[in-house]
């Protein structure tokens, strides 16, 4: 668990994680540059005038916070994550998810990173974005805040991005420690580990143990397996896999076709609970699809399939 000194070390160390986070996810070069915290009033200030979106989220009941980024620094996050060569030019639906994705796991890396700090497993919400109007500067530009602008190279360029988070005092951010003594059904507390003395040596007896026979019978073997014929089993079929970027799952939509990594008439692959056993060629059976067993794996060959 790690210790740090202040709200401002805390904020700083978990967006650093968040952005390498961002960085390795759409494979360019992305840096922190500077961290300065900034009261609400000088922010509504340095963004006056320009177009902004905001992200919102919230990481459990530690805080609410909200990303304030430039229209043009949010399109070039959309850009890299659909990993497009030329620049995006306006918002939409696409664009938009590819934005939420990256902030929600830059977000969820931060909630990572907070919990090293505090303990336990935190879950953050969904992000929402929405353009910042009047409304949005209501909620989000009021006491109840404070921020930071961090200074980001992103691809080369230099960006502003605002965090706008709820204040919180530096105990809800610090680890708690609680101890609680054990007691037992009637309310005492246990006896702590006793110390035998060689007074009490005569007591002792050593524990004898009867011989282990491992040999069964052809009969209770038969016997032990009949007690699993009434264990479920997941069965699945697999007809094929494969890998796509991010801008290609996005841009999927009804009568979208997927091209699979198995040709025409290959085999289906059979699993148990997931684990690779037997290869098939899939028939129909009145209305309904079946598959025939064609292959069933020996176990030096699944080992090799899973290899």
């Amino acid at each position: 668990m790690k210790t740090l000194k202040s709200i401002e070390d805390i904020w700083l160390s978990a967006m650093k994680t968040s952005v390498t986070t961002l960085s390795a996810l759409v494979g360019r070069d992305i840096s922190v540059s500077s961290i300065e915290r900034r009261s609400i009033e000088k922010i509504g200030m340095e963004i006056l005038g320009k177009s902004y979106i905001v992200v919102s989220s919230a990481i459990q009941d530690i805080t609410r916070l909200f990303f304030l980024l430039e229209d043009k620094d949010a399109l070039t996050i959309a850009t890299l994550m659909m990993g497009e060569e030329n620049p995006i030019a306006e918002f939409n639906d696409i664009s938009l998810s590819a934005i939420s994705e990256a902030f929600s796991q830059m977000i969820s890396a931060m909630a990572l990173s907070l919990s090293e700090v505090i303990g336990g497993k935190l879950q953050i919400e969904p992000p929402k974005i929405y353009q910042l109007d009047d409304n949005a500067r209501e909620m989000i530009f009021n006491e109840e805040f404070t921020g930071f602008r961090y200074g980001l190279v992103i691809a080369g360029s230099n960006s502003n991005i605002y965090q706008i988070v709820e204040k919180v005092s530096e105990e809800k951010l610090t680890p708690k420690v609680s101890a609680e003594i054990a007691t037992n059904s009637e309310g005492k507390k246990p006896e702590e580990n006793k110390v035998l003395t060689v007074d009490d040596a005569s007591n002792i007896q050593p524990v004898t143990f009867q011989p282990l026979t491992v040999s069964q019978t052809k009969e209770e073997k038969i016997s032990n397996l009949e007690l699993l014929k009434d264990v479920p089993i997941q069965i699945s079929v697999e007809l094929g896999r494969t890998r796509m970027l991010i801008k290609d799952l996005l841009a999927l939509s009804s009568g979208s076709i997927i091209e699979l990594d198995k040709l025409a008439g290959e085999p289906v692959d059979i699993l148990v609970n997931g684990k690779f056993i037997a290869r098939g060629e899939v028939v129909v059976i009145d209305e309904n699809f079946g598959v025939r067993i064609t292959e069933i794996l020996s176990p030096e060959k699944r080992l090799e399939e899973e290899q």
